[in-house]
């Protein structure tokens, strides 16, 4: 017999929850308005955005941020930053925020800790790679998009619309003074569907990508706040820049100054309100940080991959991309073998996904390439295709 909450534990419980979701703002997203493709009876404890919380700590990719670029690849530093270091950056810096405006955090948690997923080997470069492979077929790929099919087409996690839809529109590229939830956000899986394949093939415009949840707007920005005064951290103890070859701005220049300095600006400029803003004065000078750290380290020869140039790692993408491809149209033993064993635990949602992609072995191609670790694709790279 499973283990049951014990009935006056339960009543207490439920009244605490109860009072926390009073204190929630009224543009917070509450636990019940999660929606779903299956219907999910939340336990007391484990309540709707809970649960994707846990879904999303459990999926095989979550595990495979630790070997993924955050910007310095194939470096033998255990101390600069990895993807999986981000991503928790994120979810803590967006937390900390959230709180103070009294939304949902559970909620929070579970979009940053899945914003990444899509990301490919090598990061933002690895990302520009398999880009120029899906080109020619007539798509696009983009990892925020690449996350969202992750979870809605590939391992079907049946995690709530609000994750999935935060994960879409997380972009972190572009800087906003003000995020708010619009009209054109997701608001059924078949607008999120929609918006997809209008992405695969490159005609999803920005403006439709804003979250439809003040959450998912928090964490759109707080993936910026996350990397800027970090990315410095790492470039300055790798000795490739300088701190004073940055400028000291309205929010300092080293990295615990910018974060806190942006969580009280946006608090002071947010509390209250049905949107996520920026001061004028904090916006002016987040956007000098981000154009000093593309000039420095971003477009920098030190943010390539260590020991191999760009020209190396498109054919060694290519090679790949072309071995599987190959393989999925005869044999199938590396597919097979390499890939569906370890794309998520229920074997069901697998088979589903290859039969929905059996006339697309491109997609499938890329989906197996974007799914690797820095090392697991050169290595693979060296067992298959350089013999």
């Amino acid at each position: 017999m499973k283990i049951l909450l014990e009935k006056n534990i339960e009543n207490i419980l439920t009244h605490q929850y109860a009072r926390k979701d009073e204190l929630l703002s009224a543009y917070a997203t509450k636990d019940f308005e999660a929606i779903r493709k299956d219907e999910y009876i939340p336990k007391i404890f484990r309540r709707q955005f809970i649960r994707d919380c846990e879904v999303v700590l459990n999926l095989p990719l979550f595990n495979r941020y630790a070997g993924k670029t955050q910007v310095f690849s194939l470096l033998d530093n255990d101390d600069i930053s990895t993807r999986a270091y981000h991503v928790q950056l994120v979810s803590r810096v967006a937390r900390t925020i959230g709180s103070a405006l009294s939304l949902n955090c559970d909620l929070i948690e579970a979009i940053a800790l899945a914003h990444d997923l899509g990301h490919c080997p090598f990061g933002h470069r690895g990302e520009k790679l398999l880009d120029n492979v899906a080109k020619r077929y007539g798509y696009r790929f983009f990892h925020h998009v690449q996350g969202a099919r992750y979870l809605l087409n590939i391992v079907k996690s049946d995690l709530s619309l609000q994750v999935i839809d935060g994960v879409l529109c997380h972009n972190g590229e572009e800087i906003l003074p003000c995020y708010a939830p619009n009209e054109k956000s997701c608001k059924s899986f078949e607008d999120l569907q929609e918006k997809l394949d209008l992405a695969y093939v490159g005609k999803l415009n920005d403006t439709n990508l804003m979250a439809s949840t003040l959450e998912g707007c928090l964490v759109r920005i707080c993936d910026v706040i996350a990397y800027v005064g970090k990315d410095r951290q790492d470039a300055e103890k790798l000795r490739y820049v300088r701190f004073d070859e940055f400028s000291d701005t309205i929010l300092g220049k080293l990295n615990h100054e910018i974060i806190s300095s942006l969580c009280a600006d946006i608090i002071n400029n947010s509390y209250g309100k049905n949107h996520i803003k920026m001061s004028d004065k904090a916006f002016d000078a987040l956007m000098k940080i981000k154009d000093e750290n593309y000039a420095l380290i971003y477009k920098s020869d030190h943010s390539g991959v260590d020991g191999y140039s760009d020209e190396d790692l498109q054919n060694i993408v290519d090679k790949v991309f072309d071995l599987i491809l190959t393989d999925l149209k005869s044999e199938r033993k590396i597919v097979d073998k390499y890939y569906r064993p370890y794309i998520y635990p229920n074997s069901q949602k697998v088979e589903e996904y290859f039969k929905e992609n059996s006339d697309f072995p491109h997609r499938v191609a890329i989906d197996m390439i974007a799914g690797m670790s820095d090392k697991y694709l050169l290595g693979f790279y060296e067992k298959h295709c350089n013999k």
